[in-house]
């Protein structure tokens, strides 16, 4: 069980990119030699393609904060003494935290007043709503991310700091 949660914190994001990234290349292959091999083209990949890109960027954003990978301008950091770059890069993870968290109310209402409408997308005919359900999920892992970025950022490197103190 311990494995499973662990993949899960490190490795979720992760693995969830690169299935997105393996079927958008299998279903844009498909319409390649359906079009050039069959003369025939399939409607739907590219609106598949287009939804599963939508999807990534998404789902990249719990990705980009578990790694540590939001932009930042470090040039500028450098220029503070120590206590002040501690000082705004907790501003930073706080201002992120407060905009996913607003994100992810505002995407909800979206989602559900999509679900509400019954739109569906012209050429597979997906609810629409599953779209928009993806700017909350991934909003949502923003979130929890975030949440878990600022505990490693008061706990974890404390942690380690007296462990140093120590030897």
């Amino acid at each position: 069980m311990k494995k499973f949660w662990k993949w899960l914190d490190e490795d979720l994001e992760e693995t969830i990119l690169m299935i997105f990234l393996i079927l958008m290349s299998l279903a844009m292959m498909a319409q390649i030699v359906m079009r050039y091999c069959f003369g025939a083209s399939m409607s739907w990949p590219e609106e598949f393609c287009r939804f599963c890109f939508v999807f990534s960027g998404f789902f990249s954003i719990g990705y980009c904060i578990r790694r540590g990978k939001m932009l930042k301008v470090d040039i500028l950091m450098e220029l503070f003494p120590k206590a002040v770059r501690t000082i705004v890069d907790l501003a930073g993870r706080a201002v992120t935290l407060v905009f996913f968290s607003y994100l992810t109310y505002y995407a909800y209402l979206a989602m559900m007043n999509s679900k509400k409408g019954g739109m569906v997308s012209p050429a597979m005919e997906m609810p629409m709503w599953l779209l928009y359900g993806s700017v909350f999920v991934g909003s949502a892992l923003g979130v929890i991310r975030q949440i878990q970025d600022l505990y490693r950022f008061f706990f974890v490197h404390k942690e380690k700091k007296e462990e140093e103190k120590t030897c």
